[in-house]
């Protein structure tokens, strides 16, 4: 009954797996992996020994496996060799340098200025712009010019209408006459008290009154400069007025309070902010006119690239699509970063004196950076990168060993510039030392193989 029962919870059949079947499975395993540590750590053994000691241990295996053979009387097997320690250079005969392709060039001292790339766009200078503006409380009448027109100076941009401009073009006038007036009473007085007919006293007076009629004739006439009549209008104020004006030359109001707004520039209108039948006054501005012999160029230079920029150097300004260059200097470095692009604005002028360039058109500036005592350059292809950092392999200064091979040491180096064909380093590296171009990236692997091997840890 036991039996029956311990034989009924035993699994069999399918359900069973053998226990030496087990057993034999892992003792494989344990076996395969213990062979293949020993393998590994028997091979860098091996590599550490010297190849006197490798020929020894290699007629000690064969006298052992051989019958009647012994090995030579002088050959020893070492108890352990010694391995040095890694110096930290790649080491390559000349056999292995023909092999890998490794070419060895000198650093160069930098001479030409790096050219910084940069991307921006046109517009209007921003100095040259005209702002056309009523200079007194007015309606206006009409619109002349239309936004985007071109404009010469004294185009007829605006008409005006004011009372205000009435009332002091009436003031001109009624100034005008009281000069006049005192203008011709003077003379009759200087006369006058010549013959003893008046008293000094009086003539004085009359004097006086004359000098104060003249400042007032003058003020109201600076006074309608000041509210932009041109002097081609004021003339014909006082044409009409003579020894007994007509009640018409003093009292036309409707002509007085109509003013045309002409164009102080040569331009083109850019802004228009004025509708005709609207109520302005000195605070607004009706019309923008932008000179278009001149555009500003602003370009973006990034937070890295800030400090290699100055006043006055030089810029080449392309326009791709009109494939057009143009020579510019650096006249303002923004003293802020821009919070929409993030990079510090720069300007430069360009002449314009066909008008085929427009505001907001895209350009790309190379911009030339003056080079730095101390920076140096090297091709491209020499730099390799770990981690994020930048190295190249320079060739040791005592570049033999025994005659048989050449030494390289890997050196970490700070860019300034890193371009398609060149590097210009700023700090790592002197004019005159050799470095390996063709062949770094196997030199680079080559390295952490090492590092590997001595240390072993994965390369920093």
């Amino acid at each position: 009954m036991i039996g029956e029962s311990i034989r009924a919870r035993t699994p069999t059949g399918p359900d069973r797996e053998p226990h030496g079947r087990r057993s034999r499975g892992f003792k494989l395993f344990v076996g395969g992996l213990v062979l293949a540590v020993a393998g590994g750590l028997g091979y860098y053994v091996w590599s550490g020994w010297s190849p006197e000691a490798r020929r020894a241990v290699v007629a000690r295996v064969r006298a052992m496996v051989e019958p009647g053979r012994s090995p030579a009387p002088d050959a020893a097997v070492p108890v352990a060799a010694a391995r040095p320690p890694w110096n930290g250079l790649v080491e390559l005969n000349d056999e292995q340098i023909a092999a890998i392709g490794v070419r060895v060039v000198p650093v160069q001292a930098q001479v030409e200025p790096i050219k910084l790339e940069l991307t921006g766009r046109t517009a209007y200078n921003e100095n040259s712009l005209t702002k056309v503006r009523p200079r007194f409380d007015t309606l206006v009448e009409g619109v002349l010019a239309e936004k985007g027109r071109l404009v010469k100076k004294g185009d007829p941009l605006v008409e005006l209408y004011s009372t205000e401009l009435a009332t002091a073009k009436n003031r001109f006038q009624t100034n005008y006459v009281q000069w006049r007036h005192d203008v011709r009473y003077l003379d009759v007085r200087e006369k006058l008290v010549k013959t003893g007919a008046i008293s000094e006293q009086t003539y004085i007076d009359t004097v006086n009154d004359e000098s104060k009629s003249r400042l007032d004739y003058y003020t109201s006439w600076e006074n309608l400069r000041v509210l932009g009549v041109p002097e081609s209008e004021i003339e014909p104020l006082t044409a009409n007025l003579g020894e007994a004006p007509s009640s018409g030359a003093l009292l036309n109001v409707s002509d007085k309070a109509k003013l045309t707004l002409r164009s102080p520039v040569d331009g083109i209108v850019i802004e228009r902010n004025v509708v005709p039948g609207n109520l302005y006054d000195n605070n607004d501005v009706l019309m923008v006119i932008a000179p278009l012999n001149q555009l500003w160029v602003w370009v973006n230079v990034f937070e890295r690239d800030q400090a290699k920029v100055a006043l006055g150097q030089r810029m080449n300004i392309q326009f791709p699509f009109l494939d057009q260059t143009f020579a510019g200097t650096v006249e303002y470095v923004a003293s802020e970063v821009s919070k929409e692009s993030r990079a510090v604005q720069v300007r430069a002028s360009i002449p314009n004196p066909d008008r085929t360039l427009k505001a907001d058109m895209l350009v790309r500036a190379v911009l030339d950076v003056p080079s730095v005592e101390g920076q140096s350059v090297i091709p491209r292809v020499a730099m390799v990168m770990l981690h994020g950092e930048p190295f190249v392999f320079v060739r040791a200064p005592n570049a033999e060993t025994d005659g048989k091979a050449k030494r390289f040491e890997r050196r970490r180096i700070v860019v300034a510039q890193e371009n398609a064909d060149k590097v210009i380093v700023h700090e790592g590296l002197k004019a005159g030392e050799e470095i390996v171009s063709n062949g770094s990236l196997i030199l680079a692997q080559r390295y952490e193989d090492l590092q590997i091997v001595a240390s072993g840890m994965p390369p920093d």
